[in-house]
């Protein structure tokens, strides 16, 4: 009985279960810094480079979070712990190389994804070079020119929520580069460097700096994906 009601539904909404293949395109746009670091920094002239191989769209949804300060997370209810995340079913990938300018502020076109329709819940980015980034940070009186120096994560970077019924209506996803939480753990009093000749302090490697922004690189937060609808 439960069968014939859920099939009697869904004849009559004109739903259907039928994945049909499509395309979409996807491009990345980079949002700048607006707001001091967990540790007090102002940043400002933000400029480096992200580079990207490929992305992958999966149906397994993922925990969403939102951070509102160093100690204070939100948590939705609605979907499974991460440590239960699964991946479950690939549903569109685009592999070509990006490098993205993060000193740009308009869309900038990625490519088209391959791709089916269905419910999607994640992504999967895969990583090319990585990330480097430059700036000036300041803290009252005191003033750091920084270069992170490259940062090339091992494994790509999964479970990134994008919860969307993908149908075969056209739009376009977006890729935003949050550059303000990438950044918002890294100390830039901790850096166990000294400037070079041309007052820039690359982030030593074992430094709590370098770690902060290790961990804001990988932090899911820093990249979201919306469906824009044309």
């Amino acid at each position: 009985m439960k069968r014939l009601v859920l099939l009697f539904t869904l004849a009559s909404c004109g739903a259907s279960t039928e994945q049909v293949r499509r395309t979409f395109p996807l491009d990345v746009v980079v949002k700048a810094p607006t707001t001091p670091t967990d540790s007090g920094w102002t940043l400002s002239d933000v400029r480096g480079t992200a580079s990207f191989a490929s992305v992958r769209f999966f149906e397994g949804q993922v925990l969403v979070t939102r951070r509102t300060t160093p100690l204070d997370w939100l948590v939705s209810t609605a979907h499974a712990h991460p440590g239960h995340y699964e991946a479950g079913a690939a549903l569109g990938e685009l592999l070509q190389p990006l490098e993205v300018d993060l000193t740009a502020r308009e869309p900038a076109p990625w490519g088209t994804v391959s791709a089916v329709t269905g419910r999607y819940g994640s992504v999967e980015l895969g990583w090319a070079m990585g990330v480097r980034v430059q700036g000036t940070a300041t803290k009252g009186a005191e003033t750091v020119r920084f270069d992170t120096g490259l940062l090339s994560p091992g494994k790509p970077l999964s479970a990134i929520p994008f919860e969307h019924t993908m149908t075969t209506a056209e739009g376009r996803v977006r890729l935003e580069l949050d550059l303000g939480v990438m950044l918002s753990r890294v100390d830039f009093g901790k850096t166990l460097a000294t400037p070079d000749a041309q007052g820039v302090t690359t982030l030593d490697r074992g430094s709590p700096a370098f770690n902060g922004f290790d961990r804001g690189v990988t932090d899911t937060s820093s990249y979201r994906f919306t469906w824009q609808s044309n």
